[in-house]
């Protein structure tokens, strides 16, 4: 066995050649013999087979170059953005909505919302009840404000996603 001082590949005493980069056998390294040509190289001139592979950095020739016209390419809007500005519109239309809501039907909404939190009293202030009426119009504000926050949260999260 003989071993290739070009690829390292390991080749029977008999050949001349490497069966796998076809570099011919030093005879004064290895020794004098009969050499037979391998089995498995290829008729193909050795310099041929030696040549280095072309490199990818090389431009390819004239006639392979492909012509690319300029496009009107429009930039890219992030991810996102539409469904943001509907979660941030939502957000503030929704609550409008509610106070609206809670402004012109308070005659028939406050007795109903007061009793709920608190007994029905006669003689209680109606300070009270105005307080009640308004901190019950507050959480339905800020529970109105849920959905649009939650859609302004997705449009936030999926541009942090397109960015990956």
């Amino acid at each position: 066995m003989w071993i290739c001082s070009r690829c390292q590949t390991a080749n029977k005493d008999g050949y001349t050649q490497c069966v796998q980069c076809s570099a011919p056998r030093n005879a004064r390294r290895f020794g004098a013999g009969t050499p037979v040509d391998a089995p498995s190289v290829q008729a193909v001139s050795p310099q041929r087979r030696m040549q280095q592979p072309e490199e990818a950095s090389q431009e390819p020739s004239p006639r392979r170059q492909v012509v690319k016209e300029p496009q009107n390419v429009k930039p890219v809007r992030p991810a996102g953005d539409f469904v943001r500005s509907v979660g941030l519109s939502l957000s503030f239309l929704l609550p409008l909505v509610v106070i609206a809501l809670a402004a012109l039907n308070h005659d028939t909404l406050m007795p109903v919302i007061v009793g709920l939190f608190l007994k029905p009293d006669p003689t209680r202030l109606a300070l009270i009840n105005w307080a009640v009426y308004v901190f019950a119009s507050l959480i339905a504000v800020l529970t109105a404000m849920l959905p649009g926050l939650s859609l302004y949260a997705l449009g936030h999260i999926m541009r942090g996603v397109r960015k990956r």
